[in-house]
């Protein structure tokens, strides 16, 4: 699951809200993703693999990593 907004993804991704949201909409029609308020689950990740440009491995790595930071900096305090 990914804490995100709809607004969070068409800032970072510098694209308008409406056509954030177009797209979720058509990958949750697909079965790739199921959104949820302030949440994104990717249901089918080999499939949203196949689908994004070759950048999402990077992206994913860098969230991977951000998180994992984020989770040890928690559980030290």
């Amino acid at each position: 699951m990914l804490p995100v907004t709809h607004d969070y993804l068409s800032s970072v991704l510098g694209l308008r809200r409406a056509g954030v949201t177009e797209t979720l909409i058509r990958f949750e029609e697909q079965g790739l993703i199921r959104k949820m308020r302030g949440v994104l689950q990717i249901d089918n990740p080999k499939s949203l693999e196949e689908k994004a440009c070759c950048c999402y491995k990077l992206v994913s790595a860098a969230y991977a990593s951000s998180s994992v930071r984020t989770l040890g900096e928690e559980q030290a305090s």
